[in-house]
């Protein structure tokens, strides 16, 4: 089991980021590279969309071929 993050040191911080493809992972210090490596609800692109769906799929029911 890996260790928490807070807890690792920090070469071991880097390579992590390195292989993570954080850009700028290689001169960034201890502190910042924990920033980059740990999630926190509400930062980051891919936490949420910036346009909502078309179509909301709890409008539709599916019907099979012989239903219809």
């Amino acid at each position: 089991m890996m260790k928490p993050i807070p807890e690792m040191d920090t070469a071991e911080l880097r390579h992590i980021a390195v292989h993570g493809g954080i850009e700028g992972a290689r001169e960034m210090d201890r502190e910042e590279l924990i920033d980059a490596l740990v999630a926190r609800p509400g930062e980051g692109a891919w936490q949420e969309d910036p346009k909502p769906a078309d179509v909301n799929p709890n409008d539709f029911f599916y019907h099979g071929p012989e239903q219809r």
